[in-house]
């Protein structure tokens, strides 16, 4: 089965191309907001590279967040699109589950995306199984409830270090520590249905958050 698998919900753009499960083409590149100017000439320039068409696809794979809210929106956007566009199926994954499924450990993995202020959005997974839900949370008060031995962490580490360094716990390798689209070859949830395939942000953006608070104080 020939798949694309799409991943912008951090500051790491991925995309990749597999058959069979085996990758045929990936790339990954560091943006800050640019996913809406980078994304699709990626994904044209790697089929290019293995001379597929578009209409040569079977599937369609994209994390659905949490992390960054525009390259969630784009990511989520892009894929839906072409999943309608080429009648394929679409499947979501958590970009916290895709970081925690990178390292190859036995120990349950603390994945984290730094959302400011102390908080992270925080998966818990042991074998690419959910230990808890996905949460946006302060990393403290979630580490206080949650923690039971020693767990290994992915992801947005340095800015928690202090916090982390209460726990017994071991940081992933650097080039293990963050998902790449390549990864997703593994997932084979169930497809979801296109047109109620949403986003999960955890949260409102800040600006969305913002403006509801106005309007409910006004």
């Amino acid at each position: 089965m020939k798949q694309l698998m799409i991943d912008t919900a951090t500051t790491r753009l991925s995309v990749a191309l597999s058959e069979a499960g085996e990758i045929q083409a990936e790339a990954t590149v560091m943006v800050s907001k640019n996913h809406a100017v980078t994304l699709m000439p990626m994904i044209e320039q790697l089929m290019a590279a293995v001379k597929w068409t578009p209409n040569m696809l079977e599937r369609i794979v994209v994390t659905t967040g949490p992390g960054s809210y525009t390259g969630i929106r784009i990511g989520v956007t892009t894929a839906k699109t072409l999943a309608y566009t080429l009648n394929l199926p679409l499947i979501g994954v958590s970009a916290l589950q895709l970081m925690a499924a990178a390292p190859n450990t036995d120990l349950p993995v603390v994945s984290l995306i730094d959302a400011r202020r102390g908080n992270a959005y925080i998966g818990y997974y042991q074998h690419n199984k959910a230990l808890t839900h996905d949460q946006h949370a302060s990393v403290s008060d979630w580490l206080r409830l949650n923690s039971q031995g020693r767990f290994l962490v992915v992801g947005d580490v340095e800015p928690f270090r202090d916090v982390l360094s209460e726990y017994d716990y071991i940081e992933a390798p650097a080039a293990h520590r963050y998902g790449r689209a390549s990864d997703l070859v593994v997932f084979s949830d169930e497809t979801s249905d296109v047109h109620s395939f949403e986003p999960e942000y955890l949260r409102l953006a800040e600006a969305e958050a913002k403006w509801l608070e106005g309007q409910n104080n006004g």
